[in-house]
């Protein structure tokens, strides 16, 4: 009986240890179980939330262009005014996108967004209501705009222009814009290229000498948005896209678009902020320059190089400006001159025995896009280093571009 009694009690004991040490356990595993609360940037790569980072602080700095350009009326011969309504073509609508730099509202656009029209509108980020916007300035030879739209304070978000001298092939690059008139769209890539404008931006005076090509998706709707870089300063003006047809701007997207760098665009702010259209001709006699008129050796006809043994490449010096920088150089225009035909049918007289620019601080010359490269990345009073081909021998020639008026 006790022995009964005694196992019985044992049984219990067991038991009731047994079923402290389960809850134990169990509470502890439910316990450790539970994952201690997440931030809201959890689950976001590095690189993401960079990216998310510049978006929330900068995005609405970018807004909605929209134009309406009014067709000239039609103008009839007398006893024809009947008919003049039904001739006269509608309005045509337009989108594109700009961006916010400072806080008197001046917004910087392509030139190509705005051109031509009559009434130009902005919207911003979140807002649905239309402001009107008058455009200040505008450099044509670069496809460049400043605008200006009169709004609230707390709407006008302005972007950091940062230093596109400083930008590195394969660096993280942001646009941001309204492709197809998606407002508010961003997408992304890297820097896939600085490059020889190749027709990309700005008309044919060549004064827009380097471009910024990225693969960050751009569509039409996004040109005159900003590309960024990773600390959401503006390197570039998004602007032009190459399509698998070969043309610039035809809607096609193909990885490869086309960006204004910044640091061009500043040097012009001011006498854009002053009311001026600046044509290419203003925009070279106010840059430091040689002094010279070229044509490159590629538009002469192989055999004409020949017969005159001239290079295979290089810019031929065809005139040279009294008291100029190339002048006090000792560069050489020609004495003698043949004539060529152009593809156009015209005929165009070349010089054939000038000095020939080969070289300009160690760049191969075959274009005058990239002689104004090389002088434009100089300092004030800092000489270029010419290497310069004359009658059959290879000399090299230091010169100090200068503003010549």
């Amino acid at each position: 009986m006790n022995l009964a009694r005694s196992f019985v009690g044992f049984l219990v004991l067991s038991l009731m240890a047994g079923a402290v040490l389960w809850w134990g356990l169990s509470n502890g595993q439910t316990q450790r179980s539970q994952p201690a609360p997440l931030p809201a940037e959890a689950g976001l790569l590095e690189y993401e939330r960079n990216t998310v980072e510049i978006v929330e602080k900068y995005g609405d700095g970018v807004v909605y262009v929209g134009v309406v350009t009014r067709p000239q009326r039609v103008q009839l011969p007398p006893g024809f005014e009947f008919f003049a309504p039904f001739l006269q073509m509608p309005p045509q609508e337009g989108t594109g996108s700009g961006f916010v730099i400072d806080k008197e509202g001046h917004i910087l656009t392509n030139h190509h967004v705005v051109a031509g029209a009559s009434q130009i509108t902005v919207k911003f980020h979140g807002d649905p209501k239309e402001y009107r916007a008058r455009l200040v300035g505008a450099a044509p030879p670069l496809d460049l705009a400043l605008l200006k739209v009169e709004a609230p304070k707390e709407k006008l978000v302005p972007l950091v222009l940062g230093d596109s001298d400083r930008i590195r092939v394969g660096q993280k690059a942001i646009a941001m814009g309204n492709p197809f008139g998606l407002e508010f769209t961003v997408t992304q890539g890297i820097v896939s290229a600085i490059r020889e404008n190749p027709g990309a931006i700005g008309d044919e005076s060549g004064l827009v000498p380097q471009v910024i090509q990225t693969d960050a998706a751009i569509n039409p709707g996004n040109s005159g948005g900003p590309l960024l870089n990773s600390r959401g300063e503006v390197i570039g003006i998004n602007t032009a896209i190459l399509t698998p047809t070969g043309q610039f701007g035809a809607a096609q997207f193909a990885g490869v678009g086309f960006a204004l760098p910044i640091n061009l665009v500043k040097q012009y702010l001011p006498e854009l902020k002053a009311g001026k259209t600046l044509t290419a001709e203003e925009i070279i006699r106010n840059r430091p320059r040689l002094g010279v008129s070229l044509i490159p050796l590629s538009v002469y006809p192989e055999r004409l190089r020949q017969q005159y043994g001239l290079p295979a490449s290089g810019l031929m010096v065809q005139e040279v400006e009294r008291n100029s920088p190339a002048a006090r150089a000792g560069l050489r225009a020609p004495s003698r001159f043949a004539y060529i035909q152009l593809p156009t049918g015209e005929a165009l007289q070349v010089g054939v025995d000038g000095d020939v620019l080969l070289k300009a601080d160690g760049v191969p010359l075959s274009s005058i896009a990239q002689l104004r490269q090389v002088l434009y990345s100089k300092k004030p009073g800092e000489a270029v280093s010419l290497e310069v081909w004359r009658q059959g021998r290879t000399l090299t020639v230091r010169v100090v571009p200068q503003v010549i008026r």
